[in-house]
């Protein structure tokens, strides 16, 4: 079986789950199993990398931290340092996370990101929230309309560590899975993937 095909299979069982902001185990461990089994050997240069940073963020969305952090902490790209906050800020190593969110830089998956979180607050609806403090912090984020991931981080260690609201907990766990998205998809772009690895297969 093909490296598409494959990856289009575990694709389609974990991207529709919508990752814990703070895992505390795998979600499945036979999903992890055929990630590490995706074969990398016909991928060479820029193309390997790539291809690894898609098997990074697999991980991920199986919630599976250490085999996501084995992959990305190797991989000397934007994507890799990417992949790599996204997996401290899970583990609740915020500082950590904002040192590697500054190293991948401006990644072109965040505007992908930026456009889903304004179709996503188009639609929220802040009433029955009830934290006045959380609210601020997160209008101050989106304020400018930039949606910063260090910012997001910021956001996502002060609910998961003080304002612990089920909302607020909702629409963060919607937006960093809409981030997910944006970078697996820029990933397998990238890594020679044709077509959206979203599409139903």
């Amino acid at each position: 079986m093909s490296w598409t095909e494959s990856l289009g299979r575990i694709a389609a069982q974990l991207t529709s789950h919508r990752p814990s902001l703070y895992p505390t185990e795998e979600l499945d461990d036979l999903a992890d199993l055929k990630i590490s089994r995706l074969s990398t050997d016909g991928f060479e240069g820029e193309r390997r990398s790539f291809a690894l940073a898609v098997k990074a963020g697999l991980h991920l969305f199986n919630e599976s931290l250490d085999h996501s952090h084995n992959l990305s902490q190797d991989i000397h790209t934007p994507e890799g340092s990417y992949w790599h906050a996204i997996m401290h800020r899970m583990e609740g190593d915020y500082p950590n996370a904002d040192y590697w969110f500054r190293m991948a830089g401006g990644h072109p998956a965040h505007q992908e990101w930026s456009d889903r979180i304004r179709e996503r607050l188009a639609a929220f609806v802040w009433d029955d929230i009830g934290n006045p403090s959380f609210r601020a912090a997160f209008e101050q984020w989106s304020a400018d309309g930039r949606f910063e991931p260090a910012g997001f981080n910021r956001l996502i260690e002060m609910q998961v560590t003080r304002t612990r609201n089920e909302r607020v907990e909702q629409l963060l766990i919607e937006l960093q899975w809409e981030e997910m998205r944006a970078l697996l998809q820029h990933c397998y772009a990238l890594s020679g993937g044709g077509g959206d690895l979203f599409e139903p297969r």
